[in-house]
């Protein structure tokens, strides 16, 4: 049973189409998939073009600890994730 797919399920009858997901855990870190392209990083910023859009993380002592084609793991106090 995953988590990320049974929110899915319940969001189903609003129809939507999702082509990223991000989970942010307490302020100290985030999983984001669905990633197209590596805009910048940074210690206080990080940019990832998406399919439909591209998506800002803010903070301090930022650090991508993991990253594959298609998703990453940032950790340190994250303040703020916009969508552009």
């Amino acid at each position: 049973m995953s988590l990320i797919n049974e929110i899915e399920k319940m969001m189903e009858s609003a129809n939507t189409s999702i082509f990223y997901r991000v989970i942010l855990l307490g302020g100290k870190s985030l999983y984001l998939e669905g990633i197209k392209s590596v805009v910048s990083f940074g210690e206080t910023e990080m940019q990832f073009d998406l399919k439909k859009c591209s998506l800002l993380v803010k903070g301090s002592g930022l650090k991508l600890k993991y990253l594959d084609k298609t998703s990453c793991v940032i950790v340190g106090e994250i303040k703020a994730v916009e969508t552009l």
